[in-house]
């Protein structure tokens, strides 16, 4: 409980441009802001392995095409991409194992 001497911090939270006066964790203060992903980097979603590489830099790539495979909680995972491109660099080759929001290829 409060004391009658301790004065409340109330912050102002914006939401849909209503303002409500409220208390805030720390938890909360503290959190990393939300940022757009890079549609050009494909980062990993899970912690794996490689099995298959199927693109090496310079490679033009179509939408829908397999990028790669890798092995997650024994079970293959295929990486595809939505848009066309040209690959920039591929940061795995068969057999790394890498860890979850691994960079594992960067695009044009």
């Amino acid at each position: 409980m409060q004391n009658k001497d301790e004065k409340l911090d109330f912050k102002t939270l914006v939401i849909n441009e209503t303002e409500y006066k409220t208390l805030l964790t720390n938890k909360f203060e503290n959190r990393k802001p939300w940022v757009k992903p890079d549609e050009k980097k494909i980062l990993a979603y899970l912690p794996g392995t490689a099995l298959k590489v199927n693109i090496k830099k310079g490679d033009k790539i179509k939408p829908g095409q397999e990028l790669m495979v890798f092995e997650a909680m024994k079970m293959k995972n295929s990486i595809r991409v939505k848009k066309e491109g040209i690959v920039k660099e591929v940061h795995v080759k068969v057999g790394d194992s890498f860890p979850k929001n691994f960079l594992m290829l960067e695009m044009e």
